[in-house]
Formats: C-alpha cells, sequence, structure tokens
C-alpha cells in the first residue's frame, strides 16, 4: 500500500478510506480490468460477422505466447482455488465472457451461418476445449502445438456448428 500511494502522490489513508484492506483493493483493480477487457472485446467484434467474431474471440484465447492479460487470468485461478472473493470474481468474469460466446452463436445461427443448436451447452463445450488447449500451450508452447490446436477446433466447430 506504501508504494501504491507514494508513486499516486496520495496518503494511504486516503486509500483505506475506499478500501477496507489490500484484497479489496486488488479485487476491484482486477475486475475492473476484466470487464474493460470484455467490454473492449464486445465493442471492437460486435459489427463483424458471426464468423469473424468467433474467430476473434478464439485467438483471444489460443495462442503461443500468452499476454499479461491470460498470466492474470491463470494467477487468479490458483487464488480462486484458495480465496473466496477471487472464485467469485473468475467465476463473474467467466460467465460474461460465456455469455459473449452465446451471443456470438446465436447472432450466426440467426444469420444462418451457425446451427440452430444449443448455444449455451456449444459454448461450454467449445470453452473446455479452449482453456484446455490454452493450458497446453501455456505450459508447452510450440507453433506445432498450437497447429494443431487449431486444426482440432477448427474440425470441431466445421463437424458441429457451420451451416
Amino acid at each position: 500500500t506504501r508504494d501504491l500511494t507514494e508513486h499516486l502522490g496520495i496518503s494511504r489513508s486516503h486509500i483505506y478510506h475506499y478500501f477496507k484492506n489490500w484484497q479489496a483493493l486488488c479485487v476491484e483493480s482486477i475486475s475492473t480490468f476484466l470487464e474493460n477487457e470484455l467490454n473492449e472485446f464486445v465493442m471492437r467484434t460486435a459489427s463483424l460477422p458471426a464468423r469473424e467474431r468467433l474467430k476473434a474471440f478464439i485467438e483471444g484465447v489460443i495462442s503461443t505466447t500468452p499476454d499479461p492479460t491470460a498470466m492474470l487470468y491463470g494467477s487468479l485461478w490458483q487464488l480462486a482455488a484458495h480465496n473466496a472473493e477471487y472464485a467469485q470474481l473468475m467465476e463473474s468474469i467467466l460467465a460474461r465472457w460465456h455469455d459473449a460466446l452465446v451471443d456470438i452463436l446465436t447472432a450466426g445461427a440467426q444469420k444462418g451461418v451457425f446451427r440452430h443448436l444449443n448455444a449455451a451447452r456449444f459454448a461450454r463445450q467449445l470453452d473446455a476445449m479452449l482453456f484446455g488447449y490454452s493450458d497446453h500451450l501455456y505450459t508447452l508452447p510450440s507453433d506445432a502445438a498450437l497447429r494443431q490446436a487449431q486444426e482440432d477446433i477448427d474440425d470441431f466447430i466445421g463437424q458441429n456448428l457451420l451451416v
């Protein structure tokens, strides 16, 4: 707290006026950052065709070089396993990402680009696949593993989603 308040040029008592402790400050900061990231994705992709929106969603998860945001999510997973506030934060933001994916799938089905299916179920299945590949690529990154993941995901989508 001392380092932060010195950097901001404010007193520590000012921080504690708004946040009861360091964890409350961290949870609020992380929550705001993740909400902004999600809102930015939704706004940036809203005008794209459904297939491009889906591609952008997938590319935001699958990579051989995790960006700082992906690393933040990884850290939150670990914190969530031991801390109810972080678990609630993860549950909330992942539910919002799930809803964004369901919206993409629903819009694509309405346009006749995607099959009419249980969008929530398909989103859960795709999320599980994406998180699994993401963890693998984060742990053992390689171009070959990335290509394999992309091919598997494209095959899953082709067989189950595309008209």
